[in-house]
C-alpha cells in the first residue's frame, strides 16, 4: 500500500490524500475502516483489483485490472437529506472528465449511474454515518471501466478503450477525475447540482421501471424533487416520488 498527495503539477497539491493498493476486498471496505479511525476529510481509497466489487443491491461489479476502483471519504457539513447531491456530483465530475479527456458523450442514469450509448460505464455506490442529523462521513464508491473489458453478458457494459479502440492514460485519467470531483464536492450547491444533472440525463421523459426491494414501480419519469427523489407518473395519471431503487429504462 502507498499513500501520496497529488504530484507538484496538480492546482490541487495536499487538498486530498490517495491510499493506493494493488488488490482489495473492496475500497469501499478500507474506505470504512479509515473513516472509523478519524482520517481526515478528502482521503481517496484506489484500488487496481477487487475480489469483492459490489455495486447497487449488493450485486458483483467486476473489478479487473484496467479499470478504476476508488472510494472518495468526505466528511460533509450538510444535512443528511443532501447525501443525493454527492452521489449526483460524482456522477457529473465523472461525465465532465470523460468529455474532456476524450469527447466522449456519456449521460447520467438515476440513481447512480453513468451511461455511454446505453451502456453503462461507471456505477457510484454511497455509505453513511451520521448522527443528529449531520454525517460523520459520505463515502463514494466508483467504478469506472476504462482499459478493462467489462463482462457483458452480466451487465451491457461498455469501457474506454471500448469507445476509443485503443487504452488510455489511467493516470491522467485519475488525476483530472479527482481535481473535479475535489473543485465539486468542496462547492456543493444543490439546486446547481440539480439542474446539472437534469441538462446531462437520460433518464427524465423515458418510460422506466423502478424495483425496490419490497415494491416496484412503473410509468414515465417526468421531474427530479429538490430531495433527490425521482418523479413518477403512473399509468393511472397519480404521481408517486420514488427516493431509492433500482431503474431500468424501458
Amino acid at each position: 500500500m502507498q499513500i501520496n498527495s497529488p504530484n507538484g503539477n496538480d492546482k490541487n497539491i495536499s487538498s486530498y490524500h490517495i491510499h493506493h493498493y494493488d488488490t482489495v476486498s473492496t475500497t469501499m471496505d478500507i474506505a470504512r475502516q479509515l473513516s472509523r479511525d478519524n482520517c481526515p476529510n478528502n482521503t481517496i481509497v484506489i484500488a487496481k483489483k477487487q475480489d469483492k466489487g459490489r455495486g447497487r443491491m449488493q450485486r458483483q461489479w467486476q473489478s479487473e485490472h484496467g479499470g478504476l476502483y476508488m472510494t472518495w471519504i468526505i466528511r460533509p457539513q450538510l444535512n443528511v437529506q443532501y447525501c443525493f447531491a454527492y452521489v449526483f456530483s460524482a456522477a457529473l465530475s465523472i461525465v465532465k472528465t470523460l468529455k474532456g479527456l476524450y469527447n466522449i458523450d456519456a449521460q447520467v442514469k438515476w440513481p447512480n449511474d453513468v451511461l455511454v450509448q446505453s451502456h453503462k460505464i461507471a456505477g457510484i455506490l454511497t455509505e453513511t454515518q451520521f448522527e443528529n442529523d449531520q454525517f460523520k462521513y459520505v463515502n463514494i464508491g466508483m467504478g469506472i471501466n476504462i482499459n478493462n473489458q467489462p463482462d457483458t453478458e452480466v451487465v451491457h457494459a461498455i469501457s474506454v478503450r471500448d469507445i476509443n479502440q485503443k487504452s488510455v492514460d489511467m493516470e491522467l485519467f485519475r488525476t483530472i477525475l479527482c481535481n473535479t470531483l475535489l473543485d465539486h464536492f468542496s462547492n456543493i450547491h444543490v439546486h446547481d447540482i440539480l439542474d446539472a444533472w437534469k441538462a446531462n440525463n437520460c433518464t427524465i421523459g423515458n418510460n422506466v421501471k423502478i424495483v425496490m426491494p419490497d415494491n416496484t414501480v412503473e410509468g414515465k419519469a417526468i421531474d427530479i424533487n429538490d430531495d433527490g427523489s425521482l418523479m413518477i407518473r403512473k399509468e393511472d395519471r397519480t404521481i408517486v416520488p420514488v427516493i431509492y431503487g433500482d431503474c431500468v429504462l424501458r
